[in-house]
């Protein structure tokens, strides 16, 4: 039987993997897809671009600088999942500052591109 990946590690320069706490998300970005209704029906559909964005909580401990993530801008983050399948977001950046709260940090990176590595 398939093991089923449910953990993603996040590796982020300046800072090295970061211990996301359960619930992160990554977003590969590509294209939103929306029908074009007519009286008759669907007659096709239009496209609107995605960024790929990533979103993880990290524990709040000692060796973790607010001001060093709210700062992130121009980084490759290295997304991986525990099937070992990988992905870089390339030129990515903090898209709201980090907001701490009951001893985590919220994070939210986007990107201009995502690419399946392994």
């Amino acid at each position: 039987m398939a093991k089923v990946a449910k953990k993603l590690y996040f590796d982020i320069p300046g800072i090295g993997r970061v211990n996301s706490l359960p619930g992160s998300t990554f977003d590969p970005g590509g294209e939103k897809r929306d029908p074009v209704m007519a009286d008759t029906g669907v007659v096709g559909y239009t496209e609107e671009p995605v960024a790929p964005s990533c979103e993880f909580k990290i524990a709040n401990t000692a060796d973790i600088n607010q001001s060093i993530l709210r700062d992130l801008a121009g980084v490759n983050v290295s997304i991986q999942d525990d099937n070992g399948r990988s992905w870089i977001m390339n030129d990515s950046w903090m898209a709201e500052p980090p907001q701490l709260s009951g001893g985590e940090i919220s994070c939210k990176m986007q990107g201009i591109k995502a690419d399946l590595v392994s």
